[in-house]
């Protein structure tokens, strides 16, 4: 029997997969159960971290396990909400702040996820900012994204910052130019809407780190689950794993760097 190459099989695939999966439509129920279940589940979040882990690590787990709640679904759509934490010691409340707030700097901390970003408004404690997001696996996806970030601080222990996502584009062919969007809403559904947010305390000689990221994409279509259900499944909890750590080194840098300013 003559060989297959397995690699051939999949060409087509993932060929296919690189946009005309074809195209899916955001539908309204979908949007709107989307905006359903955020509106519980920010219902539900408390201003501190529920976990306090110590060990350096990153822990991460779905909302479901977390809150011991039931999976999420929408129709039409994927669903996931997942919460991770980091107990990042020596830091301050005012140094986590200082570096979310440096939004300019997003694309060297948040690498290779974030690969553009800067700031476009700024109202007090309210701000507008854009990312550039890269994810790449079998595919290669890149999505322009903006963001309106709220900071919040109960005490002077917690500071909670919400992000929702304001327009989400996917670029059409990413090694020739980052600007040609498919319309918002008609893409390839790699990511549709992500909020997240986090919760911070000072406490312990540092600063407890928790970000709940809750996220929308496409339904998996039929004959491409092998190739496509990992991903999507995949981006937003790699994002949060990224994030989480860029956050943690980034403080570790500053702090090497500024010794005096350690757990002001």
């Amino acid at each position: 029997m003559a060989r297959v190459n397995l690699a051939l099989l999949l060409f087509p695939c993932v060929l296919a997969a690189q946009s005309p999966l074809g195209l899916v439509n955001l539908r309204t129920d979908t949007a709107a159960a989307f905006d359903q279940y955020v509106a519980q589940a920010e219902a539900r979040m408390k201003p501190e971290p529920r976990s306090k882990p110590r060990d350096g690590k990153i822990h991460i787990e779905s909302a479901a396990a977390y809150y011991s709640e039931p999976d999420a679904r929408v129709p039409g759509g994927m669903l996931q909400d997942w919460v991770g934490t980091i107990f990042i010691p020596s830091a301050s409340l005012s140094q986590v702040k200082a570096l979310l707030q440096d939004y300019e700097t997003y694309k060297t901390f948040y690498q290779p996820e974030v690969i553009e970003s800067k700031q476009t408004a700024h109202n007090g404690d309210e701000y507008d900012i854009f990312l550039r997001l890269y994810e790449k696996h079998v595919l290669t996806v890149v999505l322009n994204a903006n963001y309106h970030v709220r900071y919040t601080a109960p005490d002077a222990q917690h500071l909670l910052v919400t992000s929702h996502s304001t327009r989400i584009a996917e670029v059409k062919n990413p090694g020739k130019s980052y600007t040609d969007e498919y319309t918002v809403g008609n893409d390839s559904g790699f990511l549709w809407r992500l909020n997240s947010y986090w919760r911070f305390e000072a406490a312990d000689g540092g600063v407890y780190a928790e970000c709940e990221a809750i996220s929308l994409s496409r339904d998996v279509p039929f004959g491409l689950g092998f190739l496509l259900k990992g991903f999507l499944e995949s981006f937003p909890k790699e994002s949060m794993i990224n994030t989480l750590q860029g956050t943690k080194q980034a403080i570790e840098r500053h702090q090497s760097a500024n010794p005096a300013s350690s757990g002001q």
